[in-house]
């Protein structure tokens, strides 16, 4: 009986978390952004190679982590995507073909 009680009260505790909260993994670690409405939608997001296209259909996690004040979890993903469509361009103009 006491396994039954532990695992209903483990598996509310999880649910709570997984309806309340982002779990963002960025470039530097992984955070904890409150969602700003409550269902399982984006419960685990791994960030690091995002683009603007997954922001796009992500935002409602975009905007979880702008209130929160963790825009650097934004920053990082967006800068590194353009900076390697520029590379890709230089590279494609400067090439010896």
């Amino acid at each position: 009986m006491s396994r039954f009680l532990f695992g209903m009260i483990t598996g509310a505790a999880l649910l709570f978390i997984a309806m309340h909260y982002h779990i963002v993994r960025g470039q530097d670690g992984v955070y904890v952004v409150p969602k700003i409405s409550n269902n399982l939608s984006d419960v685990y997001v791994d960030t690091r190679d995002y683009g603007l296209n997954d922001w796009e259909s992500h935002k409602p996690l975009a905007a979880a982590i702008m209130r929160s004040n963790k825009q650097h979890l934004l920053e990082d993903t967006t800068l590194s995507s353009f900076r390697q469509r520029v590379n890709g361009l230089v590279e494609g103009l400067f090439s010896d073909k």
